[in-house]
């Protein structure tokens, strides 16, 4: 069995790993100021960005489905999920978001190589943003969050509710 150190450092070396030839910058960075630090996205992951309440109901959603959940944090001052998920991933994102409510309402956003992920050392709490599930894992597959999204905005039969396919 693994200790709580064990597992944090663990996740705390992959997230290193992102940062290519300048982990010593991202271990400051955590140790001083703020305690975020600044990660490229693209190396090892892209993101999907998500507002809070939805981001909240395509967790469930994905836990519900039984599929494998990646690294989430939460941004708590913004209300803003990030979701990593494969590298090249925020290319289909951004096809699929085309066009739909999500978009134009800003409430689901992707990002790859060229951004940033402004992240807490995992197992650390800073200025509100945490990890809800932790890194060095799997990441998110893109088409489980793409059907967890569609599935979450599903309307739910009321507990006793009957509702009937034909009238």
């Amino acid at each position: 069995m693994h200790s709580r150190g064990t597992v944090e450092t663990g996740a705390a070396d992959w997230l290193l790993s992102s940062a290519g030839e300048e982990p010593g910058r991202v271990r400051l960075q955590w140790a001083s100021g703020d305690g975020l630090a600044d990660l490229p996205v693209g190396p090892l992951f892209d993101l999907v960005r998500m507002s809070g309440r939805l981001g909240m109901a395509v967790l469930r959603e994905l836990r519900h489905s039984d599929a494998v959940v990646g690294p989430v944090m939460l941004a708590g001052a913004s209300q803003v999920l990030s979701f990593l998920v494969p590298p090249g991933s925020a290319q289909q994102w951004k096809a699929w978001l085309e066009g739909t409510g999500h978009r134009r309402r800003r409430a689901v956003a992707a990002a790859g190589p060229g951004r940033v992920l402004r992240c807490p050392r995992p197992g650390c709490v800073r200025r509100g943003h945490v990890w809800l599930v932790r890194p060095g894992g799997p990441l998110t597959d893109s088409g489980a969050l793409w059907a967890a999204l569609r599935d979450s905005e599903a309307p739910r039969p009321r507990e006793g509710a009957s509702y009937a396919l034909f009238r």
